[in-house]
């Protein structure tokens, strides 16, 4: 079931988060490129995704959507996080978390579940299925310089299956959160899927980063199936429009095949 938590292999370097009763402390694995106090979205989503699965795995549903709002930049403050029940329906489940730093709410993921059943075979399921890719240990690594735009960043290992991260045009990109991110516990499929989606317009690029930055308000995942592993692919394509917003797109998948989409909201800033 997609809220279960799926052995993993046995991650390396210290966690994202330490946990401290009910309470999480980021640590220096978990911030992002923006400041040396900012947490990395792919960190924070992650985090959330744990709490979700933590608490729904009993209930034999099936995620198939997680909305992540970034309401206001997530500190190196320990975090605490908030359950909501939205609705609770015979066929859908709606359940937010919160995470909360100093008693308020900078992030909430909004998930939907909906009850498990069986698909229908039918022979044209595939017919429009996503391009296919080679697996990761064929993938491209990536410029030294470009793993160290986080020290979040530093702890995904990255292969490129197509294009050239932090050059303009669409890109894909196989990802994988090495580190532990909480203790000594690896990340759950599930956990990597939301860490690799907030990172779809990091990969592909509008414009090179040199000369337009961006910051991304939102991201919405949908999923077909629960992913499987710890590797991830990202088919993306980053879309501007004339007034400073835009978004990025990105076909999701792990080494069976197509696993979801996902989208994110994007406002523009020239650099230089």
């Amino acid at each position: 079931m997609s809220v279960q938590v799926q052995p993993m292999t046995t991650p390396i370097g210290d966690p994202v988060f330490v946990s401290d009763g009910e309470r999480f402390v980021p640590t220096e694995a978990a911030i992002g490129p923006w400041s040396a106090d900012a947490l990395q979205g792919s960190a924070t989503a992650a985090l959330l995704v744990r709490a979700l699965q933590a608490h729904e795995a009993s209930r034999g549903r099936e995620v198939a959507r997680l909305s992540f709002d970034f309401w206001r930049p997530a500190s190196r403050a320990p975090i605490t996080l908030e359950f909501t029940l939205l609705r609770d329906g015979a066929k859908a489940r709606t359940v937010a978390f919160d995470m909360l730093q100093d008693g308020k709410s900078v992030l909430r993921c909004t998930a939907l579940l909906l009850r498990s059943g069986q698909t229908p075979a039918l022979p044209a399921a595939d017919a429009f299925a996503a391009a296919t890719f080679a697996p990761p240990e064929e993938g491209v690594p990536i410029p030294v310089a470009a793993s160290r735009m986080s020290p979040f960043f530093a702890g995904v290992d990255v292969r490129m299956a197509r294009g050239q991260i932090l050059e303009p045009g669409p890109a894909a990109a196989w990802l994988r959160l090495g580190r532990p991110l909480v203790d000594a516990e690896a990340a759950s499929p599930l956990a990597q899927v939301a860490s690799a989606a907030d990172l779809v317009a990091g990969i592909s690029q509008w414009a090179h980063p040199a000369r337009l930055g961006f910051v991304n308000a939102d991201l919405t995942i949908n999923l077909r199936r629960a992913p499987r592993g710890d590797w991830m692919l990202v088919d993306a394509l980053t879309l501007a429009g004339p007034m400073g917003t835009g978004y990025a797109v990105g076909q999701l998948h792990d080494r069976g095949g197509p696993v979801g989409q996902c989208v994110s909201s994007l406002l523009f800033e020239a650099r230089g």
